[in-house]
């Protein structure tokens, strides 16, 4: 866009002198004409726009995986992970903990913790079959 921006005003600054001067800007709108499309139709070499790292949802160290015993009530859960991101209405009994990262060059990368609670709103076990430490 910049670039098509700056070879229209250097076009309109060349047209007014060729008006002033008496050449023909006519053949020379044409030739500048032809450049600019050329150019911005070719535009690979150009570089891509910057594209940030992307986290999304819950991260979860190892180190707070770790600390997790059965029985804990949920709020003990709570304060050592943080609130899930994913609660099921229609499984209180179940947390879920999901994380991506969507790094600018490289592959996605995904994580799940699940955490599963008895009737008495204790820790029963863990699920961190699809775990993978951000």
């Amino acid at each position: 866009m910049i670039l098509r921006t700056t070879l229209i005003s250097i076009f309109l600054d060349y047209f007014q002198h060729f008006r002033q001067s008496g050449t023909r800007p006519l053949a020379i709108f044409g030739c500048i004409l032809a450049v600019s499309a050329s150019i911005s139709s070719c535009a690979e070499w150009l570089p891509e726009a910057h594209k940030l790292d992307l986290h999304q949802g819950n991260t979860v160290k190892l180190e707070q995986l770790e600390r997790l015993e059965p029985g804990m009530s949920k709020a003990e859960v709570r304060q050592i992970l943080g609130a899930p991101m994913l609660t099921d209405p229609f499984h209180n009994q179940r947390w879920d903990y999901i994380y991506r990262f969507i790094p600018n060059k490289g592959f996605e990368r995904k994580s799940l913790l699940t955490v599963y609670f008895d009737e008495n709103d204790r820790l029963e076990r863990i699920d961190d079959s699809k775990y993978i430490e951000p």
